[in-house]
């Protein structure tokens, strides 16, 4: 289980997280919405080991991650993606899927002059595993296409299989369908379901409120660096807080 627990952070005056506490479970997709500067990819990046917050911890599975140490995060299975996918937009897609793997474990000089054959074995292995990652993607017809070359919902399911490359334990997903056409987030949402089915822990923010309702088992509300409510989709629909947060309607 991701656990983040009363995490504060603030910029001189601007409190950006205000005591936020959530808790993701294996197998289940959590949802994290709420209006523009809420706080969600600021959670995300405290998640991530991206920003250290003012007080709180995360762990995972029980264990603490170090705050503000993204390489640590990541070591310890926590992966995240951006609203704007970084990508080596000049490396191929296929090579962009490549650099999503994790070096092999003993990598060295002395393996590349000594066993040739081992890293000549893993290299083919892991040409293979990108292969297989594009093929669940959608993408290995344009294996060996330019990753700028990607229509921008392309690019988000390149920065996904990338992800998933590097087995996280957990899966932070900032806006995937954020300007994506209807046919590429069918495509998205079958591929975060297969996730879910394999045991994974998903955080998805997301704006789409349709893909929110098809995916999450739970939803946590975000306004202005709080949580003002936590439920199923069905309970946050019918929540009047999440209505006047989001529409400025009355109760």
């Amino acid at each position: 289980m991701l656990i983040a627990a009363d995490i504060a952070l603030s910029y001189g005056e601007l409190h950006a997280l205000r005591g936020v506490s959530i808790a993701a479970e294996p197998g289940r997709i959590l949802g994290l919405v709420g209006p523009n500067g809420s706080g969600k990819s600021t959670l995300l990046n405290v998640l991530a080991g991206l920003q250290r917050p003012d007080n709180g911890n995360v762990t995972l599975d029980g264990r603490t991650i170090p705050p503000g140490l993204p390489h640590v995060a990541a070591q310890h299975g926590i992966g995240r993606t951006f609203q704007v996918p970084r990508l080596a937009r000049r490396l191929t897609v296929l090579q962009n899927m490549l650099v999503g793997a994790p070096p092999p474990p003993g990598e060295s000089l002395w393996h590349l002059l000594f066993r040739p054959r081992q890293v000549r074995r893993h290299e083919r292995a892991l040409h293979a595993a990108a292969m297989a990652m594009l093929h669940r993607i959608g993408l290995a017809h344009q294996a060996d296409d330019y990753a700028d070359a990607l229509s921008g919902g392309q690019q988000k399911l390149l920065s996904m299989g990338m992800l998933l490359m590097g087995a996280p334990r957990a899966l932070l997903l900032d806006e995937p369908a954020a300007g994506v056409n209807p046919a590429l987030i069918a495509r998205q949402i079958d591929l975060l379901r297969a996730v879910r089915a394999e045991g994974r822990i998903v955080v998805l923010v997301e704006h789409n409120m349709e893909m929110v309702a098809d995916l999450c088992d739970r939803v946590v509300v975000l306004d202005a660096g709080e949580v003002i409510a936590s439920g199923t989709p069905a309970e946050i629909r019918a929540d009047h807080r999440v209505m006047r947060s989001y529409l400025g309607e009355p109760a």
